[in-house]
């Protein structure tokens, strides 16, 4: 029971992940596609098509619903609200066409119209929205903060209203360990949208030896993901090289938003296969200890060889002395 509850748990929190993994296979259904970009001006009217799968067996009858949400973790984590001072809503905007309840066969795919209508007042910025579609008659789930958690999938309505938008944002940090001994290396980074609109940073880090030369170029957000104003988050990158030696530089630039912002960051690292430098230079010592070992010997017949040569000169000298004599 516990290993059921925690997996049911675990499809319940990818219905809110901003992945493109979003709501994919949650409760046997399928939000298509996960996650839409509209832009658009004051009193525009932008018709989307989104769809919804029954990858279940059953016949299934959903309802679909509209609602806000805002993310307030480092993960991108959209959760539901319910707010009329929330200044990013727009679930007031968007509405769905046909609007009634679905019915799916096992396999089946239907379309809905999305229609966004932007406010002519609108404030320029980013504004969220989710589509949520929820099975009839389905238990709701209790989380282990004993907060209800209802079985639906859905899409993410991002919506930018053009304007006079403050585009702003910050690296927090960028770290990895100081010192290792082998490869590979792990970098951490968050960066702080400070903007009033989404952003999605591109860029890579790069990595340079002591010498200058380049060691490897990582892509930096290669999922795509977004950073909602006035959160955080947490980016995770690995260096996939094992032998390393040396003093390394590490150097994250990625750019975002549309006025042409760049975010910079640069630290150093030590990789130094202590271990391996010390067993080589123990192997070293033992070798160059043998050779003087077995040298010995061949020293100690050279000397006798000498001293023999010796006393033969010393012989020939005594006999030539008699023979002045």
């Amino acid at each position: 029971m516990k290993k059921t509850a925690q997996t049911i748990l675990t499809l319940a929190f990818l219905l809110l992940s901003t992945k493109t993994t979003f709501a994919q296979t949650a409760i046997g259904l399928s939000a298509i596609p996960p996650r839409i970009e509209i832009s658009g001006k004051p009193g525009q009217v932008i018709t989307k098509e989104i769809k919804i799968r029954n990858e279940s067996n059953i016949e299934r009858h959903i309802s679909t619903s509209i609602s806000d949400f805002i993310v307030n973790d480092n993960s991108g984590t959209p959760i539901k609200v319910i707010s009329k001072d929330n200044r990013w809503a727009a679930s007031q905007w968007v509405s769905i066409s046909p609007n009634q309840s679905l019915k799916l066969k096992p396999g089946e795919t239907k379309a809905l119209n999305l229609i966004v209508i932007i406010p002519e007042n609108a404030t320029p910025g980013g504004h969220y929205a989710m589509v949520l579609h929820k099975p009839n008659n389905e238990a709701a789930i209790v989380s282990q903060t004993s907060s209800s958690i209802e079985t639906n999938v859905g899409t993410l309505i991002l919506i930018s209203v053009a304007g006079k938008i403050n585009q702003n944002a910050k690296i927090d940090y960028l770290i990895a360990p100081k010192f290792l001994e082998y490869g590979p290396v792990n970098f951490k980074s968050a960066i702080s949208n400070l903007s009033d609109i989404h952003i999605k940073p591109i860029g890579s880090i790069k990595i340079t030896n002591m010498l200058g030369g380049k060691t490897a170029t990582i892509t930096y957000n290669d999922l795509d993901y977004n950073i909602f104003p006035l959160t955080n988050r947490l980016f995770e990158n690995k260096l996939n090289k094992k032998f390393l030696f040396g003093r390394y530089k590490a150097k994250l630039t990625a750019s975002y938003g549309t006025a042409g912002g760049i975010l910079t960051a640069t630290i150093f690292f030590w990789v130094i296969p202590w271990r391996l430098i010390l067993l080589v230079v123990c192997a070293i010592i033992i070798i160059i200890l043998l050779v003087l070992l077995f040298k010995q010997p061949v020293k100690m017949k050279e000397q006798e060889n000498a001293i023999d040569d010796l006393e033969k000169e010393l012989e020939k000298l005594k006999k030539k002395y008699k023979d002045l004599k």
